[in-house]
């Protein structure tokens, strides 16, 4: 755990994790990239409006008999709607990322040395092979969107700013897993992951939400 100081108020900025390199601060909500030991401001967040997702910053669950808990959130928009994108920490130091959009949760790990293919030849139908090794198997393009982040907030891994644009690729496999490859600036990235019930997290620590 690494504790800094806001640029812009001096408040205690917290980082649980060591891939994180990307705050907002909690009091003043300031945007800080984190640079060895120091913070940078880059802005500010800008408030948050209104969702009905019961998960929240320290929800924590249970997946595979371990312990995790929510340390950040990344909120994206598309053409037909939002997504939140939940960064999770396990209690061995492992990190992941808990999906949530239209009642559906997946949980997905970042797949590292992985040859990513190129976004121009990305096309509804298209089988990719993510891992001619074996690791992640084969999988097919389900869905393509143009995305931006409309909120963040807790400490991320990336430079979640507002606005920050990115392509994002859905793929799936006969198995039932999934696949998500996201295009960014210097940071394209694979993630693999299943669909899992809400009730099989045992989360605690929700955010009360009336009628729930």
């Amino acid at each position: 755990m690494l504790t800094l100081n806001c640029t812009s108020c001096g408040a205690e900025v917290v980082f649980r994790s060591r891939s994180s390199v990307f705050a907002v601060c909690s009091f003043c909500k300031s945007t800080l990239v984190r640079k060895d030991m120091n913070l940078e401001l880059l802005g500010k967040m800008a408030d948050l409006q209104y969702d009905l997702t019961p998960i929240q910053l320290g929800t924590s669950g249970k997946h595979d008999g371990k312990s995790f808990d929510v340390i950040g959130r990344l909120k994206v928009s598309y053409s037909d709607g939002f997504w939140n994108e939940w960064y999770v920490l396990f209690n061995d130091g492992k990190t992941g990322w808990l999906a949530e959009a239209q009642g559906f949760l997946a949980l997905c790990f970042t797949r590292e040395n992985v040859e990513i293919p190129s976004a121009r030849t990305m096309k509804p139908g298209l089988v990719v092979d993510l891992d001619p090794r074996g690791q992640t198997g084969s999988f097919q393009v389900e869905d393509i969107r143009e995305v931006k982040c409309l909120y963040s907030e807790g400490e991320l891994p990336v430079n979640a700013v507002q606005g920050r644009e990115s392509l994002s690729v859905d793929l799936a496999n006969s198995d039932g897993d999934f696949a998500s490859i996201e295009y960014a600036k210097g940071e394209d990235r694979v993630f693999v992951g299943k669909y899992i019930d809400f009730d099989d997290f045992k989360f605690r620590d929700l955010r009360r939400i009336d009628g729930w």
